[in-house]
């Protein structure tokens, strides 16, 4: 499909639920014959802004091992949602399928919020596609809003107008409101809704289009908003200077912005821009950009260097410190060996995701960058390195740990106890999941897509999922932390996406 840390003992509740292959666990003997999810429940049916569904659970014990599945129904053609045992796969007692249109080439985008009480999710229909650095880029094309009351499984439906698509979706910190990023090819805006009824409350306008890397809300209810505005010609000239923005987290009223020049962020052509896209050469770079979790602070990570930007939203400053390193993050770069990988465009450029504790002290940060090299042959051609795992001190910019790692992606789990990496070698996908106070890895899975799900009811707890397809049939086995042994296999039709998963 497309896609459009250690905590105190008590504090959370942790069900590892890994969903894999059998034949991928040849090292694994299961406890039990597979359970398989039984056939698919008549569908609610879907409902507007201005009335809601009479859907009632019969359970009235607390959820506290529940995860939400979208699956997708072959007769109908769009997804379903569902509360599932994240322990046996199996339908929770009482909960019709609510449906949530969609394309079964892209997952489904959808986020809950902190109380847990309200699920968000973007219904989708065809796709849209527009101009991106001399080709194009197609993400599925929104046409609503599905806000599900969990606690009481009613849900209603928003329409969205146009030919656009999401960015960031986020949670007022009561749960009340749900502002989105939404873009069309030559128009961004921030829509706010109220988060029970649909209503749309509020909507700001760009004066060119803006994609926001980040998007939440502080801790005095304003909406802050981090990103650079497209170039004249989108991938082609350079974007407009990285800005943090704060809207008024009722009205959207503007008050205040700071543009950072300094953080280097988006892609623009540099060579042969009216050639082949395959030739043409390309500058790339995306900076890390986390909210404290008590949502007075932005930490920017900068991608082209070892920086931290630090903005105080209350006291609306912003000040930047070197990450203290032995070593550069290019030079240490340039030490590991490169990987060739392959791009539509050659491009010179680096990411650098970015992950930070719940007590919004230690910042972890990967680093991959690109470079135009050539070959024996005077031949360019582009190579990844891989620049490894910093833990920074976000107060002085101390650098606490470091380790090698070839990952191109980092999470954190919600608890903070555990790193989730992952990247390619030869042998394709692999998996693997960190003790984020050791930076030990405590397993690795090979060809999985691991999520860490939120569980209903359980005061921050989630489930560790991962899984592959083969034809429509799903293999799901339940590992349990800390040490991620394996326990019984149930398994699904395919394809399902678990909401709000990370």
């Amino acid at each position: 499909m497309k896609s459009g840390s250690t905590a105190k003992k008590g504090k959370y509740e942790i069900v590892g639920v890994v969903l894999w292959l059998v034949f991928w666990l040849a090292a694994c003997v299961p406890t039990s014959e597979p359970i398989a999810i039984g056939p698919t429940r008549p569908s609610a049916t879907a409902v507007s802004p201005t009335s809601t569904s009479a859907i009632v659970p019969t359970i009235t014990t607390p959820i506290t091992t529940t995860a939400l599945l979208a699956r997708w129904d072959t007769d109908t053609s769009r997804y379903e949602i569902r509360p599932v045992d994240a322990t046996t796969g199996q339908d929770v007692s009482g909960y019709t399928p609510l449906p949530l249109a969609g394309e079964r080439t892209y997952t489904p985008q959808s986020i809950l919020s902190a109380n847990g009480r309200t699920l968000a999710a973007i219904e989708t229909n065809g796709e849209t596609c527009e101009a991106s650095g001399g080709g194009s880029a197609c993400r599925a094309r929104a046409t609503g809003l599905r806000l599900v009351d969990v606690a009481i499984w009613q849900g209603v439906t928003a329409n969205l107008s146009g030919e656009g698509w999401v960015g960031p979706m986020a949670f007022s910190p009561d749960g009340s409101r749900l502002a989105l990023a939404y873009h069309h090819e030559n128009s961004s805006l921030i829509l706010l809704f109220h988060a029970t009824s649909g209503i749309q409350l509020g909507r700001y306008f760009f004066p060119h289009p803006f994609q926001p890397t980040l998007m939440a809300f502080t801790d005095d209810g304003s909406l802050v908003l981090a990103g650079a505005a497209d170039g004249e010609k989108r991938g082609i000239t350079p974007p407009g200077p990285f800005t943090v923005l704060l809207l008024d987290g009722v009205t959207l009223a503007e008050q205040w912005a700071l543009a950072l020049p300094e953080v280097v962020s988006g892609s623009w052509c540099t060579a042969v821009c009216d050639g082949p896209h395959d030739q043409q050469r390309t500058e790339s770079w995306q900076p890390g950009v986390v909210a404290a979790p008590d949502g007075r602070a932005l930490y920017i990570v900068h991608a082209d260097e070892d920086k931290l930007t630090t903005v105080d939203l209350h006291g609306r400053t912003a000040h930047t410190t070197a990450i203290q390193s032995p070593q550069s993050w290019l030079e240490r770069l340039l030490a590991l060996t490169a990987d060739t990988a392959q791009a539509k465009t050659l491009m010179n450029g680096g990411i650098k995701s970015a992950a930070l504790s719940p007590d919004g002290q230690r910042l972890f940060v990967l680093a991959n960058s690109w470079q135009i090299v050539p070959d024996a042959a005077g031949v360019l051609h582009q190579e990844r390195q891989s620049g490894g795992l910093q833990v920074v001190n976000v107060a002085d910019g101390r650098l606490l740990q470091t380790k090698e790692t070839p990952a191109n992606r980092l999470r954190l789990t919600p608890d903070g106890a555990y790193l989730l990496l992952d990247g390619w070698d030869d042998n394709g996908r692999w998996f693997e999941v960190w003790n984020a106070t050791t930076l030990v890895m405590v397993t690795r899975l090979e060809g999985l897509e691991i999520t860490a799900v939120p569980l209903l009811n359980s005061e921050g707890g989630y489930a560790l999922l991962a899984g592959n397809n083969v034809g429509h049939q799903i293999y799901l086995r339940l590992m349990v932390a800390p040490y991620f042994k394996c326990a019984p296999v149930w398994s699904a039709d395919g394809p399902i996406t678990w909401m709000a998963g990370q």
